[in-house]
């Protein structure tokens, strides 16, 4: 096997395992040489994909269709088109069928190309106004397709819209968002492919876990002079819906909890004051609480630096998780008020939160 057919497998089977990034062997992959796209067969799972799960295409075949006038009927036009793909394999295995977006593939210049449909980016391809998000978030680096029908049409779409992005920018476009539908990120090489989609991500994560709470974050810091960070945790939904719902959470379960949670997270309801329940919890407690749960908002992190916001961050997930087992389990059982002192003021457990 050629090293740079190795380099797709590699980069397919990384990605493909990555539950963030791929779900049930969805999304595709691809590279080219010398005229020839190597493209995942339709049916094949990203994650244990080998070199035989990818079948040999006429790049040269594959674009042409972008000049053939097809049927207007859909299921006539599909056909029609679903013929011309297959005769622009050039594999010695004929019994192999491309993937859907095989054209689409082609269409990138680069010699890699990466197809996704990560929830985090589909939040955002399936959102109101999420163009403009996307335009706002990601800037002139990527290009966005409307929601249209799959195969020809899609394909035409693109094209053409890539086209447009190189004549207005001087480049080929590396990132396109598909509206209701995922990414593909192109690349000369699979580390650039890695570089382009950790950016992506990362931008997203970082508009996730602050839009519309920018403020308060702000306020939790004014208020307390720590680091104020808001948690995108997706359980907390549910446990900041009322006071009820955060009762589950508001005494520890483990040691763990305490050491990287605080023994007890503080809930404020809508109408209650803010700089008032804070300055309330630091006088009953004699500190402030690690973990706030503003009432449908969201959870909030109250600690010294990153680590301990990262640490806080993974053990309150963990409590939350806990409590839904709990329930299932026969009941909420914390750990008694009288068990909870010991271990807060346990020098062991002092110690262990230094090192946290």
């Amino acid at each position: 096997m050629m090293a740079d057919l190795a380099n797709l497998v590699e980069m397919s089977n990384k990605h493909g395992r990555n539950p963030e990034l791929v779900l049930a062997g969805g999304g595709n992959t691809s590279y080219k040489k010398d005229g020839v796209l190597y493209v995942k067969c339709s049916g094949t799972s990203l994650g244990t994909i080998t070199a035989d799960g990818f079948t040999a295409m006429d790049i040269a075949k594959l674009t042409a269709l972008m000049e053939k006038d097809y049927p207007a009927e859909d299921a006539a036009r599909e056909a029609a088109f679903l013929t011309d793909v297959m005769e622009a394999r050039c594999d010695e295995d004929l019994s192999k069928r491309p993937s859907v977006e095989a054209l689409l593939h082609s269409l990138f210049p680069q010699a890699y190309v990466l197809h996704i449909h990560p929830a985090l980016v589909n939040g955002l391809t399936c959102s109101r106004g999420g163009e403009k998000l996307a335009e706002e978030i990601l800037g002139s680096q990527m290009i966005w397709i409307p929601i249209c029908r799959p195969g020809y049409t899609l394909g035409k779409l693109c094209n053409e819209a890539m086209k447009v992005y190189r004549q207005e920018k001087g480049q080929e476009v590396q990132v396109v968002l598909l509206q209701n539908h995922g990414i593909f990120i192109a690349a000369e090489t699979v580390e650039e492919i890695d570089k382009i989609l950790d950016d992506v991500m990362g931008k997203l994560e970082a508009y996730v876990r602050t839009e519309g709470k920018e403020e308060l974050v702000k306020k939790l810091h004014a208020l307390t002079g720590r680091v104020a960070e808001y948690l995108p945790i997706r359980e907390a939904v549910h446990f900041v819906s009322s006071r009820e719902s955060a009762e589950a959470l508001l005494k520890p379960f483990t040691p763990d909890h305490i050491v990287y949670c605080g023994a007890f997270p503080l809930f404020v309801s809508g109408d209650e004051d803010l700089e008032t329940a804070l300055n309330q919890f630091k006088e009953k407690q004699g500190d402030y609480p690690k973990i706030v749960l503003l009432e449908k908002v969201g959870a909030f992190a109250l600690c010294q630096n990153e680590k301990e916001i990262k640490n806080a961050e993974l053990l309150l997930a963990d409590a939350m998780k806990v409590a839904y087992y709990a329930e299932r389990f026969g009941g909420v059982l914390p750990m008694t008020d009288e068990l909870t002192y010991f271990i807060t003021h346990w020098e062991a457990e002092s110690y262990r939160k230094k090192q946290a």
